[in-house]
């Protein structure tokens, strides 16, 4: 049965055209040729799958997802495996697994309903290793050597994009401000032509993250940041448009840089709880702390009770006592 509102033909050929003026001048001819119809084949192709599986019950927009996937993933690595050398004769198979690995990666992805972000990065990690492995069965069937493996492995059309990307946003922003606010962005100018690309696009992808802060709390992360950084920070944050502008699997990748640098969470334990709602309950009226918790469930009221020394104490999971203390630590300050 088609699903209503997806049209894969039509899908599949408005895909193709918009391959033609993204593809690379260095692209022979032929070879553009070649990407433009294999983006048509195989998004065609996953979006006929897709309709014909009554067992999904997609909607529009979920094969739209799989289908575009493909379609964008198939144009990268083909304009990859172009710029390697590869014989014409091993692209289709190479770019054949590729495709059917997102077409079932995808699928799980959506079917688990995970993340827009989520599904960027385990999408774009299953590619990576289905284009290294379809790379190694071709070494070892000694149609490539090790240096053409590494060559084809070193290409990441995706990367360059994102990168060039990143640096024309950066060239309007700065040509935006310069319009604005002559003099001061002739100081921000000179600061960004001193940072590297990364840092800068890493402020731009953090700067997504601030603009969805309440003022006061974006205010108070600001003030962490150097003058130059929070200057950026803040210019990125007021842009309306900002997640539209930059390369969402580049994002996910920043993301994940920076969450690697943030301080691990504190270790909880329930005798650290108890201890801590002890302090609070010896430090407080006890008669407002009982007609707080007095609706509260059996367990918060024991675990209440235990700590003031009005029963038995009781043990529940660490981060359950960290909320029941935070909760009753708010209540108490209004």
């Amino acid at each position: 049965m088609p699903i209503e509102g997806f049209d894969y033909k039509e899908f599949a050929k408005s895909l193709s055209e918009q391959v033609g003026p993204a593809l690379p001048p260095d692209i022979p001819d032929p070879d553009k040729q070649y990407i433009i119809n294999i983006v048509f084949n195989f998004c065609y192709m996953a979006g006929e799958a897709i309709a014909n599986d009554t067992s999904l019950n997609f909607n529009a927009q979920q094969a739209s997802i799989v289908a575009q996937f493909i379609g964008e993933w198939a144009f990268h690595k083909s304009i990859d495996i172009i710029r390697s050398g590869i014989d014409p004769q091993f692209r289709d198979p190479i770019l054949k697994k590729i495709a059917f690995t997102i077409f079932e990666i995808a699928k799980t992805a959506i079917i688990k309903n995970l993340p827009q972000g989520d599904m960027i990065a385990v999408v774009e990690h299953h590619v990576k290793k289905a284009y290294a492995e379809a790379l190694e069965e071709l070494k070892s069937k000694g149609i490539l050597n090790e240096n053409q493996v590494k060559e084809a492995l070193s290409h990441s059309n995706i990367d360059e994009m994102a990168k060039a990307q990143a640096q024309e946003q950066m060239a309007q922003q700065q040509a935006a401000q310069q319009t604005q606010q002559p003099q001061a962005q002739s100081q921000s100018e000179n600061y960004i032509q001193q940072t590297n690309d990364t840092k800068i696009l890493k402020l731009a992808t953090f700067a997504i993250v601030l603009k969805h802060l309440p003022p006061e709390k974006r205010q108070g992360v600001l003030q962490k940041f150097s003058p130059e950084d929070a200057a950026i920070l803040t210019d990125y944050a007021s842009m309306d448009d900002l997640e539209s502008k930059l390369d969402k699997g580049l994002v996910v990748k920043c993301l994940k840089e920076i969450k690697r640098t943030l301080p691990e969470p504190r270790k909880l334990s329930t005798s650290k709880m108890y201890d801590r709602l002890y302090k609070i309950v010896k430090n407080s009226d006890i008669s407002k702390i009982s007609n707080m918790i007095m609706k509260e469930r059996q367990v918060v009221k024991s675990f209440v009770s235990g700590a003031a020394g009005q029963g038995k104490a009781v043990e529940i999971p660490a981060r359950v006592a960290d909320i029941i203390c935070n909760h009753i630590e708010e209540k108490l300050s209004k």
